[in-house]
């Protein structure tokens, strides 16, 4: 292997630099709060091959680069190759990703070109590197887990087999898990379980490749399956994710779990879905009842531009002049905030508004702003505060913008949760508001008593 083409190698200081850059954001600003758990089961000076789940473009290669630190070793990701364009390509390769091909996305045909891909992956591996890898080959929609394509193994049994299967390869199953795929200020998690070695499987493999990959592929797929949400009715999907948010709270605290901490709310949310897809199977009438039951709650409630969390504590018309008050008085804050920022957010929904895989938004939105806009724009208001007042302010102001942006974005989210605030306590006598508050008290009572 060449070793000036490797990423085994110490990671350069710019490298370090750059890491730390992206994670301070990522960590710190875009996200409300992150975690990285069980990092320990990545062990050192051994090949490693991670192995996730896919539900937010982007975001689930961002959670996998920034976790993974290590002295001596750069993580390699593979990613769709369309993402590669001359503008960005450079600078993905930089940072060791690697183009996959797939027939989907890149024509019939396009596949023959990852023979590249797949060898400097396995040259990785023979050198203890680290290899990440999503093996649904593209992203979900919704948290559930796909069908695994083999060809991650087809990497692990060649790299073995080309150092006759005398190197042990490793592989970490792991997850991703967001509180909201879509928005900032919300929570994350990157959860990494317990080792599992290819070598049982060598001596099958080299009888029998496909039984081989077929097997392996299993065992890892189940592991990846246990530690995720894996809401798997997909045929009532929406209403399964709008009780886990809505019910799923309280239902999180009589379990102990605290439905503020995502870990938490995580175990709480599998436990829910488990106990419904049984009893479903025991009752499917009566489930499938509740469960249209809340998609009708959940559209009716979204046409009147109002809250779930409205209907727990109906709120004061006192409470909510406060509220106002509060507004009035930190908008002279939001102004300033917004700028650069706002135009720095309105740049990125123009974006993305051209991409038609939601999915993919969030990733662009905070590759687009921590990577291009907001070291331009920040540097640009840095300038004229320094011209037309002074450096030390202008220093100051730097300082804080990136908290600016994110209070702007709180101070928006508030003021259209009082907008949909008033909207519930102007509609609160109305007659379809109320058959709405007693539909959703028939379903809870429901739940309780087939989840008691």
């Amino acid at each position: 292997m060449d070793k000036h083409n490797s990423y085994n190698a110490t990671p350069t200081l710019g490298y370090k630099a750059f890491r730390y850059y992206v994670r301070l954001f990522h960590d710190n600003f875009y996200y409300r709060k992150v975690y990285y758990i069980d990092m320990h089961h990545i062990p050192d000076n051994v090949p490693v091959m991670l192995v996730s789940n896919h539900q937010n473009g982007l975001s689930d290669a961002l959670g996998f680069a920034v976790s993974v630190r290590h002295p001596r070793r750069r993580l390699r990701m593979i990613a769709r190759a369309d993402a590669f364009t001359p503008l960005f390509a450079p600078a993905l390769r930089w940072m060791g990703i690697l183009p996959a091909y797939r027939s989907l996305y890149n024509g019939t045909g396009s596949t023959v070109r990852n023979r590249s891909t797949l060898e400097q992956a396995e040259e990785e591996l023979m050198e203890d590197g680290i290899v990440g890898i999503y093996p649904e080959a593209g992203h979900q929609d919704k948290h559930w887990l796909g069908k695994f394509s083999v060809g991650y193994l087809h990497i692990v049994f060649e790299a073995a087999r080309r150092t006759n299967f005398e190197k042990e390869i490793f592989l970490v199953p792991s997850c991703n898990h967001y509180s909201d795929y879509f928005h900032m200020d919300e929570q994350m998690l990157v959860l990494y379980g317990e080792l599992v070695s290819a070598r049982p499987y060598y001596e099958l493999y080299r009888k029998d490749p496909i039984e081989a990959r077929q097997q392996f592929n299993e065992v890892i797929r189940e592991k990846v399956a246990g530690m995720m949400l894996n809401i798997t009715d997909l045929d009532n999907y929406d209403a399964i994710d709008y009780l886990r948010l809505t019910y799923g709270v309280e239902y999180a605290r009589k379990l102990g779990y605290d439905p503020g901490e995502l870990p938490q709310k995580l175990m709480a949310d599998k436990e829910l879905f488990a106990q419904l897809d049984r009893k479903k199977r025991e009752d499917h009438d009566f489930i499938q009842q509740i469960y249209d039951d809340t998609i009708h709650l959940k559209t009716a409630t979204e046409e009147m531009g109002i809250h779930d969390r409205d209907f727990n504590r109906e709120p004061s018309w006192a409470g909510t002049f406060l509220w106002a008050a509060g507004l009035i008085l930190l908008a002279p804050l939001f102004l300033v905030a917004c700028i650069p920022n706002m135009l720095i957010y309105y740049i990125l929904r123009k974006v993305t508004s051209r991409v038609k895989d939601e999915m993919l938004h969030s990733g662009i939105h905070f590759g687009a702003a921590v990577l291009f806009l907001m070291p331009v724009l920040y540097l640009i208001t840095f300038a004229l505060m320094w011209t037309f007042v002074s450096f030390p302010v202008a220093l100051v102001h730097l300082f804080c913008l990136p908290f600016l942006g994110v209070f702007a974005w709180k101070y928006s989210r508030s003021y259209l949760r009082w907008i949909s605030t008033v909207k519930f306590l102007r509609l609160r006598r109305n007659k379809s508001l109320r058959q709405l508050i007693d539909l959703r008290k028939n379903i809870y009572d429901r739940l309780n008593h087939i989840l008691s």
